[in-house]
């Protein structure tokens, strides 16, 4: 059975307990597939409404944004779970045009607030974000190339990915000279998608570094550990 991911909210009162899962976190599909399904389920109490949506997911110029696509569908949009009730959403890719490298996606799921039982009583959307892919059964595994620049206190790191696979970070760090650590964090630091680049900065990290010293760059992969050189530059 796989793993659910429970989700939270603020209310008025403070913080409530969950009632939305969602099961998987990570939704991938291999051509000749084209459709994946996800599961909700409701430990709450009371009925819950929830929308699903889909967008595409780009990245340029180390920046990303997210599209409206008609390419990938998700059906049922909208659905109602009752307490203790699970729902299957099918997101199938609906375009007949092939899968070149990784096509990128996400699926956003937005638990639905409730009407206000008092004026000025604000209740908040739950929202879940589920990466998505469909990949051509050739694609090719990421090539990453890195770039670390510093302009004044701000650290910025570049990920440039050569191959047709994303390539996910997480417990990123930059080690320096004489041990000088820049750690983005033991979590989550985001993905650079396939044939694109994306940039992490961190604005006070701290400690810095010179331009031209040799620095090392460690963290985590969907593959497992990863080791790589850079050369610190400066940013115009």
């Amino acid at each position: 059975m796989p793993a659910f991911l429970l989700l939270g909210w603020l209310a008025d009162s403070g913080a409530q307990a969950a009632s939305l899962q969602v099961a998987p976190i990570l939704l991938e599909v291999t051509a000749p597939g084209a459709a994946t399904t996800i599961t909700l389920r409701n430990k709450g109490m009371k009925p819950i409404e929830a929308q699903v949506r889909v967008f595409r997911w780009i990245q340029d110029g180390g920046e990303e944004r997210l599209e409206p696509t008609e390419d990938v569908a998700a059906s049922p949009p909208a659905v109602e779970l009752a307490p203790a009730q699970d729902y299957v959403i099918r997101a199938v890719r609906l375009t007949k045009n092939p899968v070149a490298g990784e096509e990128a996606y996400r699926l956003f799921i937005d638990e639905l607030p409730e009407a206000p039982r008092r004026q000025h009583t604000v209740n908040f959307v739950l929202r879940q974000v589920i990466p998505f892919f469909f990949d051509a059964p050739d694609s090719s595994a990421p090539e990453p190339a890195w770039r670390v620049t510093q302009k004044g206190h701000a650290i910025s790191l570049t990920a440039s990915n050569g191959g047709d696979r994303r390539l996910r970070l997480s417990s990123v760090r930059i080690v320096g000279a004489a041990g000088r650590t820049v750690s983005f964090g033991p979590g989550l630091v985001g993905y650079a998608l396939g044939r694109s680049s994306m940039t992490w900065t961190l604005p006070k990290p701290g400690l810095g570094f010179q331009p031209g010293s040799k620095v090392t760059i460690s963290g985590q992969t969907e593959e497992g550990p990863f080791d790589a050189q850079a050369v610190v530059q400066s940013a115009r």
